[in-house]
């Protein structure tokens, strides 16, 4: 029982990341305003290609974790599933969770943390338009985004071996 409360609160906290489509309006707009200022009024927006880099990266990289919960990260199939029985095909999933993706979203996040620690340390700012704006903020994104997604991977890795060990 404890179990399926674990896997619901982490489910809860990916489910979150749904609010990631306020961003992605707001880049919509972003995108249109600079779109019409650059072609109609002849001038763009000196903001608006750094807005539009900053919400595409936190539409990106919040959203990990919630396309994991959804299972709608491509899969590749490496051994075909009618030589499998049920179990086989989860304890596939099992492993590959543990070798692959796991060892990569440690990586990412690791990494992510060294990345986010030295742009904030340096008060990292954006240096490809005048307008020069902060972007340590964005980069921290990666590992906060990594550790949201090395929980989903748990929940999921957890559900596929439950599945493994219930299935006929």
């Amino acid at each position: 029982m404890q179990v399926e409360k674990l896997l619901k609160i982490i489910d809860a906290i990916s489910r979150i990341q749904r609010l990631m489509i306020y961003p992605l309006i707001a880049l919509v707009f972003v995108t249109c305003a600079d779109v019409f200022a650059r072609n109609v009024v002849g001038s763009p927006l000196i903001w608006g290609f750094d807005v539009e880099l900053q919400l595409f990266a936190a539409l990106i990289t919040l959203c990990w974790a919630y396309s994991e919960h959804r299972g709608a990260h491509v899969r590749i199939t490496i051994v075909p599933e009618a030589l499998l029985s049920r179990r086989g095909q989860e304890v596939l999933s099992v492993i590959t969770y543990l070798l692959f993706l796991f060892p990569f979203a440690i990586v990412l996040f690791i990494q992510g943390m060294e990345f986010a620690w030295d742009s904030w340390r340096l008060r990292e700012i954006s240096i490809t338009t005048p307008w020069q704006p902060i972007i340590y903020h964005v980069k921290a994104m990666i590992p906060l985004a990594s550790l949201f997604l090395i929980l989903q991977l748990f929940a999921s890795t957890l559900r596929h071996l439950i599945a493994a060990i219930e299935a006929d």
